[in-house]
Formats: structure tokens, C-alpha cells, sequence
């Protein structure tokens, strides 16, 4: 018998009509019978098999329980969790804004204390107060200490005319800057207002602590832009140029930079002009 006969007997068995016949177990009483071909039979469990696989994985695809899958990657269920991350990434850097707004004010609060030359008083606080010794012994020069700075990058607060220069001798511990009426104030690099604030001798005045302790200091504004905490961007406009405070002359910005708890000359790291 060669390989073609048995192939047809093969299929020829699978065509073949078999009757199945169900029977009463009490009584042999025939209750039903089937007419069924292997080949029906094969047709009819692949169909069983294939529904019974849709059903299961329509159960899977449109229900909850795909999560329960490991290594399930559907990014649209994971926008939550996208979500919270960024949110931490944002309360990361806010904490880290204000863990520099701390120091800064710990800074303002110890400088009435610190006879080394600390920070500026804070608003409403008259410069005057400081004693000639304590003058003498803040009137350091520019040493080794202040050459971090130069490789810092620093927007210029506004372009003008210095109409009066760094003088630590007299405690004028700024630049004193003309410019044109309604002129922005600008921040000289990112940081977070320490205080934004009126105060009787030196009018609207902005102090904002940056990174590498420095602080810059804004004084005679006509008017404020920013508030106490605020996290401030390089360049971005902080105040409108004035001449609120009884130690005013006419319109201008006074302007301050201090670094490590000390005032340095702010020309030496800013061009005003």
C-alpha cells in the first residue's frame, strides 16, 4: 500500500459519519442520538476553543484585572503615577527654594548681631545705626574669597547712568543708578525673595537670596512686582524704578550686591551701562 492509498483512508475515516447514541443507564431506552464526523467534531472544538479564547481575552483587555499581569505596560494607566512624579519633582525643587529662603532670613536676622559685617539690616532698619568701629571692620576689600563670583553670570538690574558709586566709607554699600521713568527692575539671577517690602528710609525695596550665597538688594521703587517668597527667574522684572524713601534724591535705583554676609562692589561684576 503506498503513502497516497493511506492518505485517502485517513481522510477518508475523518469523513466518516459515527452515530452517537445516549441511553437511559435503567432501562436502555434510547433518549437521543448524533450523527458526528471527526472532521465536525475537530470543526466544532477548534470553534468551542476559539470563542472560549475571545471571551478571555476581552475579559482581560476590558476589565481591571489586566493589571494584575505582570509587566503590563499600557502607558494610559500609568498617567496617575506620571502625574504624582511630576508633582514630587515640583515640591522638590519648592522645598529646595525654601530651604535657601531659611538661610537667607536666618542671615537678616543675625546681622544686627554679627560684627563681621553681615548682611544689610532688613527693611525699616536705618543704616546709620552701625557704630564707626563696626564700619571700619566691615570695609574689607575684595580678596580671594570673591573670585567664585567671577565665574557667575549676572543680568544687569537696569541700564543706566551711576550717578553715585560704591562707598562703604559713608555706608553706601550700592550703586545708585539713573533711568528712565516707569524702567523695569530687574532680577540679577534666579532666587526667592527674601523680603518685598516698604520701608521708611529706603522706600519699595526687594532683597532676593541666590545660590552661592549671594543676595542682591533693590531699594526706592515706585512700585513692588513681586512678593515675600516669591522664586524669581533671571531677567524677570521685579520692581518699577522710583524714589519712594526719605533717603531718596530723585528717581533711581539703588542697588546692592553681598556676598558670604559682606558687601562687595557690584561694578566689578555687573555692567550697568
Amino acid at each position: 500500500m503506498d503513502g497516497t492509498t493511506g492518505k485517502k483512508k485517513i481522510w477518508q475515516r475523518i469523513r466518516d459519519t459515527y452515530r452517537i447514541i445516549i441511553l437511559d443507564d435503567e432501562n436502555l431506552e434510547e433518549v437521543g442520538s448524533y450523527n458526528l464526523s471527526l472532521l465536525s467534531f475537530y470543526v466544532l472544538l477548534s470553534v468551542a476553543g476559539l470563542i472560549i479564547s475571545l471571551v478571555v481575552i476581552s475579559f482581560i483587555f476590558f476589565t481591571p484585572v489586566k493589571r494584575l499581569i505582570p509587566g503590563y505596560g499600557d502607558i494610559s494607566d500609568n498617567k496617575k503615577f506620571i502625574e504624582l512624579v511630576k508633582k514630587v519633582d515640583i515640591l522638590e525643587s519648592e522645598v529646595s527654594a525654601y530651604q535657601v529662603y531659611i538661610g537667607g532670613l536666618q542671615k537678616i536676622l543675625s546681622a544686627g548681631s554679627d560684627n563681621s559685617g553681615d548682611l544689610p539690616a532688613a527693611p525699616g532698619t536705618l543704616q546709620s545705626k552701625r557704630t564707626p568701629e563696626l564700619v571700619n571692620q566691615a570695609d574689607i576689600k575684595e580678596t580671594s574669597r570673591t573670585k567664585e563670583l567671577n565665574f557667575l553670570k549676572f543680568a544687569s538690574p537696569v541700564y543706566g547712568k551711576i550717578s553715585a558709586g560704591f562707598q562703604p566709607d559713608i555706608q553706601h554699600y550700592g550703586v545708585d543708578i539713573l533711568a528712565p521713568k516707569d524702567t523695569p527692575i530687574k532680577a540679577i539671577m534666579d532666587g526667592i525673595v527674601l523680603s518685598a517690602e516698604q520701608s521708611l528710609t529706603t522706600g519699595n525695596s526687594v532683597y532676593i537670596q541666590h545660590n552661592k550665597n549671594v543676595v542682591s538688594v533693590y531699594k526706592h521703587n515706585s512700585v513692588l512686582l513681586v512678593k515675600t517668597g516669591d522664586i524669581i527667574k533671571t531677567g524677570q522684572a521685579i520692581a518699577i524704578i522710583g524714589n519712594t524713601g526719605e533717603q531718596s534724591t530723585g528717581p533711581h535705583l539703588h542697588f546692592e550686591m553681598w556676598y558670604d554676609g559682606k558687601y562687595v562692589n557690584p561694578e566689578n561684576y555687573i555692567t550697568f551701562q
